[in-house]
């Protein structure tokens, strides 16, 4: 029976580190399923605000070779969130958030053969919506566009939780300017006051949000550790009376004189001789 009472005691301890591992992951899943939802809980009320409000956008943006862009207002805002099926039930899985910043605008822009992809491209990867008219010379050979770019930007944010780590990964793109942000924390520091100062970053408002993910334990950098000191070379010491007598130093070699006057006085030697 001792062969048989091991393996049980065995069977029964990979249980228990199962068990545990189990409740680990159940409350992190737990975590990241509350922050998901306060978040899409308070973007979703902030939304029905602000699409009765339109409220002005504060930012400023930028296209190359054109005027700064501004006088936007803040349309469309939406929200949704997607389950996601984790040990044994669904829990948040993702919030989506977006809106339109709009102006009744139209930017007109030429550019030349050498400038027309790289710009074509720039307004397709920011989802700018414009329409192009190419025009070409008696040859059939396309010398310039004319782009009409429509001043209506959307401005999107996905906020993705892990169940399994307990973090909260949010990409937000066009906010504030045309590129993509990435901030990482984790869902115990996604508390209402994260929440609350993300939906300020998020809409042009006065915002510590970044700083705050700065400080998330998911950023912090551990110190550097001291340098190491260097080992001191101890040199062993003699007493006087042990040490021998000194040695004379050598005897100065002849001075040779050098210059107008050495020169001189050898000449008058050879002579001599």
């Amino acid at each position: 029976m001792g062969l048989l009472d091991d393996l049980k005691k065995q069977a029964d301890a990979l249980k228990a580190q199962d068990t545990d591992r189990t409740e680990s992951l159940r409350a992190n899943a737990v975590a990241v399923d509350l922050a998901l939802r306060r978040n899409f809980l308070y973007l979703n009320d902030l939304g029905k605000q602000l699409n009765v409000v339109q409220m002005p956008c504060p930012f400023t943006y930028k296209i190359p070779t054109l005027a700064d862009i501004t006088g936007l207002v803040v349309k469309d805002f939406h929200c949704d969130f997607r389950s996601k099926h984790f040990i044994d039930k669904d829990y948040y899985g993702e919030v989506h958030v977006g809106y339109r910043v709009w102006s009744d605008k139209v930017l007109t822009v030429k550019k030349g053969p050498d400038e027309m992809e790289k710009f074509r491209d720039f307004l397709w990867s920011n989802n700018i919506e414009h329409k192009g008219e190419q025009f070409r010379d008696q040859r059939k050979v396309i010398t310039h566009e004319i782009f009409k770019v429509v001043c209506d930007f959307r401005v999107q944010g996905k906020i993705e939780g892990d169940h399994e780590t307990g973090k909260i990964k949010i990409v937000t793109k066009n906010v504030a300017a045309f590129e993509v942000d990435l901030f990482n924390l984790t869902a115990q520091e996604f508390v209402e006051g994260a929440v609350e100062e993300f939906a300020k970053f998020f809409i042009g408002r006065p915002t510590v949000f970044p700083e705050m993910v700065k400080k998330s334990v998911l950023n912090v950098r551990p110190a550097a550790p001291p340098p190491k000191p260097k080992p001191q070379v101890q040199v062993p010491y003699t007493p006087p009376h042990a040490r021998g007598p000194a040695a004379a130093p050598p005897p100065p070699p002849p001075e040779e004189k050098k210059g107008l006057f050495g020169s001189l006085k050898s000449l008058i030697k050879k002579d001599d001789d």
